[in-house]
């Protein structure tokens, strides 16, 4: 029993490999992004995990390396408060912090970019910018209600330029698209906002192609 959960194991990280890329030139995705955040981040750091699809995409797709430390929690809203908890991990911790956020979240907890500029913290905020709640394409309404009503009640989408914004804090901000450039931007101390930016529709098929390849490998 244990020897067949290991192969399935195997054939399963082998399988999503396949599908997202895993070399410096691999084309940046949500869940590309959650494999290997926590395998970029120095012995010791600290990895805080925003709710909705973050969480959801560590959990399925993550790589966590041995003494990287992850923490989540969960605002009264969901999203609330998220970077303020990653400020208060690496202010506590005084260890290199990195934050894995969407962009309704960030926005929602914008204020907490205040001053960061000037806090002496090592934070390096991973944003993925999708322009909305990716989470609700995958749900049924994505699909039961036309474009625009969906856009205006779910998809929410915000129109800002989350660079700037970050930018206008006078924090280091830029976007990348590939893993070596993620790779090398996490590398530097924070603060810093590491902005992705994805479609919320290709996120949903590329889950389903992920999907597949699994159980196509585990089926065989």
């Amino acid at each position: 029993w244990a020897e067949q959960w290991r192969a399935g194991e195997a054939l399963t990280q082998s399988a999503i490999d396949a599908v997202l890329g895993s070399d410096v030139t691999s084309e940046l995705s949500e869940p590309l992004v959650a494999r290997r955040i926590g395998t970029l981040l120095p012995e010791g750091a600290h990895l805080v995990v925003s709710s909705s699809m973050p969480i959801r995409d560590v959990e399925w797709f993550g790589l966590v390396h041995a003494g990287i430390s992850v923490h989540s929690n969960r605002g009264a809203n969901g999203i609330d408060g998220v970077i303020s908890t990653a400020i208060g991990v690496a202010a506590a911790t005084r260890a290199p912090t990195a934050v894995l956020i969407g962009d309704v979240a960030f926005l929602h907890d914008s204020s907490a970019l205040v001053n960061l500029a000037s806090r002496g913290i090592d934070l390096r905020i991973v944003l993925i910018d999708n322009n909305g709640g990716g989470i609700f394409s995958f749900l049924p309404q994505a699909a039961s209600l036309a474009p625009d009503q969906f856009e205006k009640l779910f998809g929410t989408p915000h129109g800002t330029d989350l660079v700037a914004l970050a930018a206008a804090h006078r924090l280091r901000a830029l976007s990348v698209s590939t893993l070596g450039e993620l790779a090398s931007a996490i590398a530097e101390p924070g603060p810093i906002v590491i902005c992705v930016r994805t479609d919320r529709a290709a996120n949903v098929i590329l889950h389903q192609r992920i999907t597949d390849a699994v159980v196509a490998a585990v089926s065989r």
